[in-house]
């Protein structure tokens, strides 16, 4: 709060060059001014926030291309803003689709040799991919979203 600002509101008003209804009145502009600055601090830590779950999700994509960064960096991303709630949520869906896609990969792997691994293991690639972009929408929108077939090793708290 500016207090110089009302410190010199209130002297006018002793002094006589404003009236109790124009000091209301400046005060109350004051305090919105302020109420606005707040708002409008708080919305671009939201938007921050937001853009940073997005980039975990998408993160998981960097695993089609280099295995081990795609699954180090989420992991790194997540224990970087694990105090935010949001963000927490948000790590905790990620973690749980790579740990769940390995092992599905690995099921895909051993069937391998009946050939069917190969369908689990494009299957697994595919979902990867569509999932870390939906997620990736979703999280940038502010919304928590679960990726389907993943299994719960960590509790995440859907709206």
């Amino acid at each position: 709060m500016d207090t110089e600002k009302l410190r010199k509101l209130h002297q006018l008003k002793e002094e006589g060059i404003l009236s109790e209804s124009e000091f209301q009145q400046e005060k109350q502009k004051l305090l919105n001014e302020e109420q606005a600055a707040a708002r409008s601090t708080q919305l671009v830590e939201t938007n921050d926030l937001n853009q940073y779950a997005m980039f975990m999700h998408l993160s998981l994509l960097l695993g089609l291309v280099f295995p081990w960064v795609g699954f180090i960096v989420p992991i790194v991303l997540w224990l970087m803003k694990k105090e935010n709630s949001y963000i927490n949520q948000q790590g905790r869906i990620v973690v749980n689709w790579l740990i769940s896609s390995l092992i599905y990969s690995a099921i895909g792997m051993v069937l391998l040799l009946v050939l069917i691994g190969i369908a689990v293991l494009a299957a697994v690639a595919i979902c990867t991919v569509v999932f870390a972009i939906v997620g990736a929408m979703k999280a940038r929108e502010g919304e928590v979203w679960a990726y389907p077939l993943s299994i719960k090793f960590f509790k995440v708290d859907t709206l």
